[in-house]
């Protein structure tokens, strides 16, 4: 009797796993959400607070700048801060290699951390007010960055 007891519990235990751990068929996407990842990343990217006027980049903060103030260079640099990625997560960062200021017509700025990648590499930024988060920049923008300073 106790064996035959410990059998049938052992099925139904086994019968509560196994229906337990069955997939759903019917599974439901909504309208809005066809492609996460399309939407997190453009939820994710760099936004431009205005109308750029110019960007400084120089070596050091407060250090001798160049200064892109022609259409051209801010229209690339336009594409450049348009095309960061927030990278999410906690980051440990070394000193940066380049420091971006970006004025704004309306006299506002923002200020960046650049870790300029090499040619056909990605590059990071990351804004001085936000230390906690990077955007990477893909290798094209690192292209035109590195175009810009030569």
């Amino acid at each position: 009797m106790r064996k035959s007891m410990f059998f049938v519990l052992s099925l139904v235990f086994m019968s509560v796993i196994l229906i337990g751990c069955q997939s759903e068929d019917n599974t439901t996407i909504d309208a809005d959400q066809t492609n996460p990842k399309k939407q997190s990343e453009e939820n994710e990217k760099l936004k431009i607070d205005g109308v750029i006027a110019k960007v400084n980049i120089s070596k050091s903060k407060g250090g001798n700048p160049i200064i892109f103030d022609d259409d051209n260079a801010i229209e690339n640099f336009k594409s450049i801060i348009s095309s960061a990625v927030k990278l999410n997560g906690i980051v440990n960062m070394t000193n940066p290699e380049f420091y971006m200021d970006i004025a704004y017509e309306n006299e506002e700025k923002q200020s960046f951390q650049l870790w300029l990648g090499g040619t056909f590499e990605e590059s990071t930024l990351m804004k001085t007010d936000d230390t906690h988060t990077i955007y990477i920049l893909p290798e094209e923008s690192t292209n035109k960055i590195i175009d810009l300073m030569e």
